[in-house]
């Protein structure tokens, strides 16, 4: 068994041994990690992807934690994902020897930056545009794997003759190692023709021999990696690679209605107390937009029913509570919707056992 050596401390407590301490010690606000849930969801995602026969590149921009991101290796992932120089570097520290920066290098600073950093390590990034791809060979040295985006919800070629023309352009020191695509922020219904044209990009651009080897097809947010799965099936060998990141803490939110694996669990919780009832029906607790994601849907109460979130402000909590049950002075439990944005708000997060006692704690590189 792999025993992982949490750093001590976290946030306000990071020069405090706290470690063995229960969360009902602690002053609130605090976020935490549990550290049952995060080991449950490093298998499931593993075994998932094992019986399919695809790899798995996390997202790392979901928690930027050098510690969990080891723990994703560890468990089997091909590599990892960024979106940025300054990201590839936090992976490469914690341990990544393969990284998709699933963005453009169109800068001559950028480009320069990632040439560095990328040393010793297997790196691919995204090209778009005949004058991005020119950018990029201008600028590196060594061979570098470039894979072609097929434009969705945000970048990318929007039709099969600009990739094309794209693929074209690709010469030495770049080389053409597949394609990419990003699906999860599409309607539902846009998903499975969005999949079917990047399958389509593969296929023609194998019959070209546009590949140079093994070729990579690399799509998968949070919500539809099942139909990336389903869609990307080819009749020669392709490495289809998943970028799905959100699943190591899963949510209470956006995730837990949209995830294809139900059986993954929730890992991060909010803990605050009530600060006020000023009148039935309504009560305030001590976290805000400053201590919990916002964007994809507010907090869920989790340990008291009938309770609900109605607003944030920045340090301050409206909940919601039909039946009184809340009383000032009482601790509430919440989980999270989105967890990319819960993680960039804490610089240092506790880990906790199902006791709730502090076992340590994962830094944030945001």
């Amino acid at each position: 068994m792999i025993v992982h050596r949490w750093e001590r401390g976290f946030g306000f407590f990071a020069d405090r041994d706290i470690a063995g301490l229960s969360l009902r010690e602690l002053p609130l606000p605090v976020l935490v990690l549990r550290e049952s849930a995060v080991a449950h969801n490093l298998s499931v995602m593993a075994g998932w992807c094992a019986e399919r026969g695809v790899s798995l590149a996390p997202h790392g921009k979901t928690t930027m934690a050098p510690a969990l991101i080891r723990r994703q290796l560890e468990a089997g992932a091909w590599g990892m994902t960024a979106a940025s120089v300054p990201q590839l570097t936090v992976m490469r520290d914690a341990g990544a020897r393969r990284v998709i920066l699933a963005n453009q290098l169109v800068g001559a600073p950028e480009i320069a930056w990632f040439e560095r950093e990328r040393e010793g390590i297997e790196a691919y990034c995204l090209v778009d545009s005949v004058a991005g791809v020119q950018a990029l060979a201008a600028g590196v040295r060594a061979p570098l794997g470039v894979l072609i985006e097929l434009g969705g919800p945000r970048a990318g070629c929007r039709t099969l003759e600009a990739a094309l023309a794209v693929a074209d352009a690709v010469k030495p020191p770049l080389v053409l190692a597949g394609v990419e695509g990003f699906e999860g922020t599409l309607p539902a219904a846009e998903v499975d023709p969005y999949l079917a044209r990047l399958r389509e990009l593969v296929q023609v651009l194998d019959a070209r021999g546009a590949f140079a080897g093994e070729i990579i097809a690399t799509a998968g947010g949070s919500a539809y990696f099942d139909r990336v799965v389903a869609a990307l099936r080819f009749d020669r060998p392709v490495r289809v690679v998943l970028r799905s990141g959100c699943y190591i803490t899963h949510d209470d939110g956006v995730y837990a209605e949209s995830s294809p694996l139900p059986e993954l669990r929730a890992a991060l919780e909010l803990w605050a107390r009530v600060l006020s009832c000023p009148e039935p029906g309504l009560a305030i607790a001590g976290f805000g937009k400053r201590d919990a994601p916002y964007d994809l849907g507010l907090p869920v109460v989790r340990s008291h029913a009938g309770v609900r979130v109605d607003a944030l402000n920045d340090q301050h909590a409206f909940l919601d509570d039909p039946d009184g049950v809340l009383r000032v002075g009482d601790t509430v439990v919440c989980g999270i919707s989105h967890p990319c944005t819960a993680f960039d708000k804490w610089p240092l997060i506790g880990v906790v056992d199902d006791e709730d006692v502090v076992v340590g704690a994962v830094r944030t590189h945001f």
